[in-house]
């Protein structure tokens, strides 16, 4: 997620100081298929590039897609179609940006959304965070824990000894 940025044949190291730029997501956790709003807070910025991950691996291949990338950015390919966004120009793209992240269809744990923001092309944060989304675990075909699993199992077989009982 470092781009390549250099000046004059020298290459550019991202910043080490703290990001001036947080990564907000409007929501805590997810749902196949269900848009999760994603914004860039801080000052205008000019570049971006932004995928979905999971959370502490060491798989850095991005999960879910991205849709309805605002003006000044697009969708690109990084491993599927349309698994991350950046920027199109260097036009500033400001704070009220509002990018929409669709989670992939299959449970991916734990996610995170992971940004490099460039501020200018010469100054730029890499790998800048979100909050981590969870799945939902309300047993509606999203992940249910292995104990949760293994009770309603319990309940059922119950249920049909219960009913066959004479």
């Amino acid at each position: 997620m470092t781009p390549g940025h250099s000046n004059v044949g020298t290459d550019l190291a991202p910043q080490s100081s703290e990001s001036p730029y947080t990564i907000d997501v409007n929501a805590t956790t997810y749902e196949q298929g269900k848009p999760i709003e994603v914004t860039v807070k801080g000052a205008g910025y000019k570049g971006i590039l932004m995928q979905a991950r999971k959370k502490d691996s060491d798989d850095v291949t991005p999960v879910g897609t991205w849709t309805n990338p605002p003006n000044n950015t697009q969708l690109v390919e990084c491993e599927a179609p349309d698994d991350a966004l950046t920027h199109e120009n260097d036009a500033n793209k400001d704070e009220g940006s509002v990018y929409t992240w669709i989670p992939p269809d299959d449970i991916a744990g734990i996610v995170e959304i992971i940004a490099t923001v460039a501020e200018t092309h010469d100054i730029y944060w890499v790998k800048i965070p979100s909050s981590e989304i969870s799945p939902v675990e309300d047993g509606s075909g999203a992940e249910m824990g292995a104990s949760r699993s293994m009770l309603l199992m319990v309940a059922v077989f119950i249920g049909y000894l219960i009913s066959n009982r004479k």
